[in-house]
């Protein structure tokens, strides 16, 4: 982007008009998930977010921090959102929280205030020149009894997180919230931290993916979601499954064409999920239909989901558990498909280990997985919505 505007009188129409450029690439790359951007002004220092009207009265009145020139106009890789879990209703925009990693910034601490449930978050990030960076506090309205911090290796990121939502009481009985949480890095597990009582999640994800956390927030973490940062288009989240069997294994992918949509999924199945049939439709109105994942076992029953023009899907539920019978092992025991408009399942027989994963409208790119006689796992490719 030209910055030559930058040395003109900041009520010259240059200027307004290079600031107008500039705070469109802002709010378009850098925006948090209430769509609000860093200040750059003298006084904000690129450290405070606020509304885009208010960034402007800010850089035309006080002028840009010292030093702020080309090298920061760098735009953020695109990333997708994964979740909430928690709360996941709107809420009003201070209850809103986003923690997007910067660009060239590591993050160095997770500080933890929790009791029976996890009241805040506050995370510390380093440059490439040394300096630390602590984010605003998300949640703490009310406050817990214990403050952890998770401090990580030079050589330590994360790579997934697990917890439990649950329902708070005591002085705000009621609300739905983040009663646990532990995050998985690429050398150990750290927590879980509050009390493990709920409904569990967990979300694995690709080592060098991680851009940060974002959700709903007040008196407690009422959701928290992940930003993941996306590579050729599309971020893999997961597996959901096992990466060993006891039959001949073979990794499976579906990934949707450019301009093409899903129209269809056909599921076999019976007490487990044997095998997985995507169509989809070109922006022409031709018809194509992907190779079979698993299927080496045959399942009783073959049911077809059948998406409308406007419908598509923003969630997965399912099961892992235990196949019985001549093949044995850990397998996907059953699957939901959730859209727009409805839940489709759950297929298969809902017994054992559960798990959810939601996702932004938009961001669907496909699912990809390991099979044998059943379908053993299954993860899913997201294109980047932010």
């Amino acid at each position: 982007m030209d910055t030559s505007w930058m040395s003109e009188a900041r009520s010259s129409t240059p200027f307004l008009k290079g600031l107008g450029e500039f705070l469109d690439l802002e709010c378009k790359n850098n925006a948090s998930a209430s769509g609000e951007i860093k200040c750059p002004c003298i006084d904000c220092t690129n450290s405070v977010w606020m509304t885009r009207e208010k960034a402007t009265e800010h850089i035309i009145c006080n002028g840009f921090m010292k030093g702020y020139n080309t090298s920061n106009l760098e735009v953020r890789k695109e990333v997708a959102r994964v979740g909430i879990w928690g709360t996941k209703s709107k809420g009003s925009e201070h209850n809103r929280w986003s923690f997007l990693l910067e660009n060239n910034h590591k993050l160095k601490k997770i500080t933890i205030d929790h009791g029976d449930l996890i009241y805040s978050l506050t995370y510390t990030t380093e440059d490439g020149r040394g300096c630390l960076h602590d984010s605003e506090k998300a949640g703490g309205w009310n406050g817990g009894c214990t403050v952890c911090e998770v401090t990580f290796d030079v050589d330590e990121e994360i790579i997934g997180i697990d917890g439990t939502v649950g329902v708070s009481a005591g002085d705000y009985p009621g609300y739905t919230i983040i009663s646990s949480l532990s995050f998985l890095t690429n050398k150990r597990t750290h927590g879980p931290f509050g009390k493990a009582t709920g409904t569990p999640f967990a979300v694995p994800w690709n080592k060098g993916s991680f851009a940060g956390f974002y959700g709903l927030a007040g008196y407690y973490i009422d959701g928290i979601g992940v930003y993941l940062k996306t590579s050729q288009e599309t971020a893999r989240v997961g597996l959901w499954g096992t990466e060993s069997s006891t039959g001949p294994q073979y990794r499976w992918s579906f990934c949707l064409e450019k301009n093409h949509k899903l129209t269809k999924i056909t599921i076999d199945h019976g007490d487990m999920i044997s095998f997985l049939i995507f169509t989809s439709e070109d922006c022409m109105g031709s018809v194509h239909v992907s190779n079979k994942a698993g299927g080496y076992n045959d399942g009783s029953t073959i049911s077809e989901v059948n998406l409308s023009w406007d419908e598509e899907i923003i969630g997965i539920n399912g099961t892992l558990g235990v196949s019985s019978g001549t093949h044995t092992g850990k397998t996907i025991s059953s699957l939901s498909f959730v859209t727009n408009k409805r839940n489709h399942g759950p297929f298969g027989s809902a017994t054992g280990t559960r798990f959810s994963v939601p996702w932004s409208k938009g961001s669907f790119a496909g699912f990809y997985g390991i099979a044998s006689y059943y379908i053993d796992g299954i993860g899913v490719y997201l294109r980047a919505t932010t």
